[in-house]
């Protein structure tokens, strides 16, 4: 697949504007020959950030249909969050638990976790809660002591889980933090579970993680804004019928200790945040997939895109900028 890299100005970045997704969430539905259908939408928090869920469906069930998708993402916030007190929580106070206990969505979490571990050199990393709570992310952001955090970088990563016949284990102290892919996941689910119900079209949006779709007959065009990662100029507009979109960024999260950038995304590698790429964006059919790449290539930058398995997107655009605050725009694939 074909990569391409081009310079431009700070006015000029492109990334997918999923933070506020105001184009998308105020354009209307037309369902040809049909007045039976209405689209509804609901912005709630959930997963420590907001969510949109728009769905089209039939006028008797589409408010049905919407509440359904808002109990299912509390439900997910709970159990998969790191600010809840469900399943994960407890997994992570006992340190362990037995495979075959696991619920379906914390034992899909952890698949698909691993596997895009495994296809980024553990630049995506679902072990690092402690290194993530020495930085205080994302309510007390702060520079730690170079201590603090080799103690926490030898409590987290993956070398720290084990798994022993029917048990998962965690090594004393050590963290899971599905913050990396939470959010897609749990868009991906709620957007199939809506389908499920009835809906003839939905879109989920979980703090810019994005899953969409529909019916055909519905001529449904879902609309994404494009953005300048340093600014909130809206550049390009993007349509996709079906798909999953992803954002990972460093104007997401971060804080300036003396004149320097933190963002919240964190190298595994070095226990430090990631810095010269200011946002990736991934489109594909998975959000999930979608949001772990994201982070995992803001991680290790134009090298790991360069190496990701063609069937896991169809468009990838990292956005870097060097010391001299130029700023490089690479792309590889297309929508």
């Amino acid at each position: 697949m074909k990569s391409v890299r081009k310079k431009i100005n700070s006015g000029y970045l492109l990334t997918i504007l999923l933070g506020s997704l105001a184009s998308a969430v105020l354009i209307r539905v037309f369902v040809a020959g049909s007045d039976k259908f209405l689209e509804m939408k609901n912005r709630t928090p959930v997963l420590g950030t907001f969510a949109t869920y728009i769905v089209i469906a039939e006028k008797d069930t589409a408010g049905l249909i919407l509440s359904s998708m808002d109990s299912l993402a509390r439900y997910l916030d709970n159990e998969l969050g790191v600010f809840g007190n469900g399943e994960l929580s407890d997994l992570n106070m006992r340190g362990y638990a037995l495979i075959p206990e696991l619920s379906s969505d914390l034992f899909n979490l952890l698949e698909k976790s691993l596997f895009i571990s495994s296809i980024t050199d553990s630049l995506f990393d679902p072990a690092m809660g402690v290194l993530v709570n020495t930085w205080g992310f994302p309510g007390d952001p702060h520079l730690p002591d170079s201590a603090d955090i080799d103690s926490a970088l030898d409590l987290s990563g993956l070398e720290n889980v084990r798994i022993c016949g029917d048990t998962l284990l965690l090594s004393s102290g050590t963290l899971l933090d599905f913050g990396a892919i939470a959010k897609g996941y749990t868009a991906d689910r709620i957007y199939s579970h809506s389908r499920s119900l009835g809906a003839r079209a939905a879109l989920v949006e979980i703090g810019g993680e994005i899953r969409c779709g529909g019916d055909p007959d519905t001529g449904r065009l879902w609309r994404l804004a494009v953005r300048n990662p340093r600014g909130d100029n809206i550049m390009e507009m993007i349509e996709i019928e079906s798909g999953a979109v992803a954002t990972s960024g460093d104007y997401e999260s971060y804080f300036f200790d003396d004149g320097i950038r933190f963002c919240h995304i964190l190298d595994p590698r070095t226990g430090y945040p990631e810095s010269g790429v200011a946002s990736v964006t991934v489109i594909n059919g998975n959000a999930a997939f979608c949001d772990a790449l994201a982070t995992a290539i803001s991680v290790g930058g134009i090298d790991t895109a360069e190496n990701i398995p063609d069937s896991l997107f169809s468009l990838i655009i990292v956005i870097t900028e060097d010391e001299n605050g130029e700023i490089t725009q690479w792309r590889r694939g297309s929508v």
